[in-house]
């Protein structure tokens, strides 16, 4: 009689702890974080001109992340949209000699 009870005692913990347990997946929240490209197409060498793009970009107010592709003279840059001005990220880069800098995507 013992057995029995604690084995009915048991399924009711068991049922009571998987109605606790949820199959539903929880709900994410996906932030897409704005990205700014830029061609940069002035950049010649490998080391310091991608070291110049890096710095000029990323002491522009609003710039989370700056990625530089040497081969294809471009820079990515994720932004806080409501701080950063990708007409003054180009004049800074004209201002390093990057004069041919230009604005590809705004995203």
């Amino acid at each position: 009689m013992k057995c029995c009870v604690t084995l009915a005692a048991l399924a009711v913990l068991a049922a009571g702890c998987q109605s606790e347990l949820s199959t539903e997946p929880e709900a994410t929240t996906v932030q897409v974080t704005p990205t700014v490209a830029f061609s940069v197409p002035d950049m010649m060498c490998e080391y310091s001109c991608v070291e110049q793009v890096k710095k000029a970009l990323a002491a522009q107010p609003g710039v989370k992340e700056v990625e530089v592709d040497f081969e294809a003279r471009r820079a990515m840059v994720v932004v806080d949209r409501d701080k950063f001005d990708a007409e003054a990220a180009i004049a800074t880069l004209v201002d390093y000699q990057f004069t041919n800098s230009q604005l590809v995507t705004d995203e």
